[in-house]
């Protein structure tokens, strides 16, 4: 089974809601550094995840002796496919997530010290 992203991909269109009001919280530059950590992990583990299920893939299409190799194959490749839509969905919300903050961060004021 693969990472469930879709928790990650919600928190990061409500930080990007929120980011996009005039006036955003304070916290909300901390939330976001929290959320690209975590949510840049949780890619990566997508990618671990993509990669076994590639390699395991290739180990359906190539041994003939795995029964119901059509329908193994057929249901893993539907499955990676959709997931790896996930993935790029969530690489693409977080880069416009730390464009974001980017922003913020360019607006705020500089702290006196």
């Amino acid at each position: 089974m693969h990472p469930d992203l879709a928790p990650m991909i919600q928190r990061v269109a409500r930080l990007r809601d929120e980011a996009a009001r005039p006036a955003p919280r304070q916290s909300l530059l901390d939330e976001i550094e929290d959320a690209l950590s975590e949510g840049y992990g949780q890619a990566l583990e997508g990618d671990a995840w993509s990669m076994t299920t590639e390699q395991r893939l290739y180990e359906l299409m190539t041994d003939a002796d795995v029964p119901a190799r059509g329908r193994k194959l057929r249901a893993l490749a539907t499955e990676h496919a959709r997931f790896q839509s996930s993935v790029l969905a969530l690489r693409s919300d977080l880069a416009a997530l730390r464009r974001d903050r980017d922003r913020l961060y360019a607006s705020s004021p500089s702290p006196s010290g």
